[in-house]
C-alpha cells in the first residue's frame, strides 16, 4: 500500500506534466492570441491544481497523516489511464497538430476521472472548502473547453462528452456547496 505521499507525489507530477503539454498547446497556437491565451489559461488552471495539492500536502504533514496509508492505490485506473495518456500526448504535441485534436486531447485528459482522485486527496484534510474551490475551478476549466469546442470544432459527438463532463462535476459542485451548508 502507497503513502498518501507517494501518490500526492505522482498526482502533482502528473499535474504539471497535463500544464507542460497546455504550454506547448500555446506556443503551438501562437499565431491565434485567443487560442494562445485560452491555452495558457488552461496550463495557468493547471497550476492552480498544483498549488492546491502542494497545500493539501503541507496541512497533511503537519497533521501527521501524510505517511499513512492512502486512500488511492497508484494502481488505480484513472491513475495508470492519465500517464499512459500523457505519454502518447506529450509526443504526439511535439509536430503540429490541429485545434480539433487539441481539444480532444484536452477532453480526454478531463475524462481521466484524475480530477476525483484529487478530490479524495483532499477529504483528509478535511477541507470541504478546498474540495469546493477546486470543483469550482475544474467546473469553470470544462466550461471554457466546452465553449471553445464549439466554436473551433464542428464535432457534436465531442461538444456533448465535454457537456455532460460538465455537468457531472457541477452535480458534485452543487452536492457538495448543499453537504457544507
Amino acid at each position: 500500500m502507497a503513502s498518501t505521499r507517494d501518490v500526492m507525489n505522482v498526482v502533482i507530477g502528473l499535474e504539471k506534466e497535463t500544464m507542460g503539454l497546455y504550454v506547448g498547446f500555446s506556443k503551438t497556437f501562437s499565431t491565434d492570441p485567443k487560442l494562445k491565451e485560452f491555452w495558457f489559461r488552461m496550463a495557468r488552471d493547471e497550476a492552480g491544481h498544483l498549488g492546491a495539492l502542494d497545500l493539501v500536502s503541507t496541512t497533511l504533514e503537519q497533521e501527521g497523516l501524510l505517511d499513512k496509508d492512502s486512500p488511492v492505490s497508484l494502481q488505480n485506473p484513472a491513475i495508470v489511464r492519465l500517464r499512459t495518456q500523457l505519454d502518447k500526448f506529450r509526443s504526439e504535441a511535439t509536430t503540429k497538430i490541429p485545434i480539433s485534436r487539441a481539444l480532444t486531447i484536452a477532453l480526454q485528459l478531463g475524462e481521466t476521472e484524475i480530477q476525483d482522485l484529487v478530490a479524495d486527496l483532499l477529504k483528509p484534510a478535511q477541507s470541504e472548502r478546498e474540495q469546493e474551490r477546486y470543483l469550482r475551478l475544474l467546473v469553470h476549466d470544462l466550461g471554457d473547453l466546452s465553449y471553445m469546442i464549439e466554436q473551433h470544432c464542428p464535432d457534436a459527438a465531442l461538444l456533448q462528452r465535454c457537456d455532460s463532463l460538465v455537468n457531472r462535476h457541477a452535480a458534485a459542485l452543487e452536492s457538495s456547496s448543499r453537504l457544507g451548508s
